[in-house]
């Protein structure tokens, strides 16, 4: 059944659009996607072809997760993502035993809180989550925080907003957008409020790509204030 899903996404290969989005996923010689291969095939495709494989067996989901085709791991991880309310537990241990693989934007923001977060909610242990925000791998950092859009969905903070304290000032870009959108999830879908006084509260140690993330979705007033630092 693999070889037939291969075949599939080989068939949607587009390589002038692969050559337009290698710099959108740092694949270039010293970019965080150096050794990925892209296929150019479209992500609303790679999901249309997840649909139809979604009984792959476990073995054929791990060597497509170890694959170094960006494509190939993204069905691979769609297919975990249909597979997880029928076998939460084993779909959650292929997820943390391919964390090397999980290891591009796409691939950990489109899935993290559909598998990982979604684990950790239903079995109301944070645990993973708060362990992976220590790590020394970028991706794994992101995971930790991107995962939380599991709880704020259900209006739930949580360890939520410590964990992105713990990252605002991480030495990497992509946890900077990373800690400011999922402020913006907390200010649309759990407490406005509690988003707004960190905000105010810790203005000196936000960089600016993390405050325009973060107020993006207020009302333009409001944004004004806090991008000129005006809070009275």
């Amino acid at each position: 059944m693999r070889d037939d899903l291969i075949r599939e996404i080989n068939s949607h290969i587009d390589e002038e659009r692969a050559a337009r989005t290698r710099h959108y996923f740092g694949i270039y010689k010293g970019g965080y996607g150096e050794k990925d291969e892209l296929l150019g095939v479209p992500n609303p495709v790679l999901r249309k072809i997840a649909a139809k494989f979604s009984k792959l067996s476990r073995s054929d989901i791990e060597g497509l997760l170890q694959s170094r085709i960006h494509e190939f791991r993204f069905v691979a991880l769609c297919i975990l993502e249909k597979q997880y309310k029928k076998n939460p537990r084993e779909t959650v241990e292929i997820y943390l035993n391919h964390l090397d693989y999980i290891n591009n934007w796409d691939l950990v923001d489109c899935f993290a809180s559909h598998i990982i977060g979604q684990w950790c909610l239903d079995n109301q242990d944070e645990t993973i989550l708060i362990k992976l925000n220590q790590k020394s791998s970028l991706w794994r950092r992101r995971i930790s925080l991107v995962a939380y859009q599991a709880f704020y969905r259900k209006g739930i903070l949580s360890n939520g907003l410590e964990l992105i304290d713990q990252r605002i000032e991480d030495p990497e870009d992509l946890m900077h957008k990373a800690c400011g959108w999922m402020l913006r999830e907390i200010y649309s879908k759990v407490d406005r409020q509690v988003v707004e006084s960190y905000l105010i509260d810790n203005y000196d140690r936000l960089s600016r790509t993390t405050l325009r993330y973060a107020i993006e979705r207020m009302p333009e007033a409001q944004r004004q204030k806090y991008l000129k630092r005006d809070f009275r």
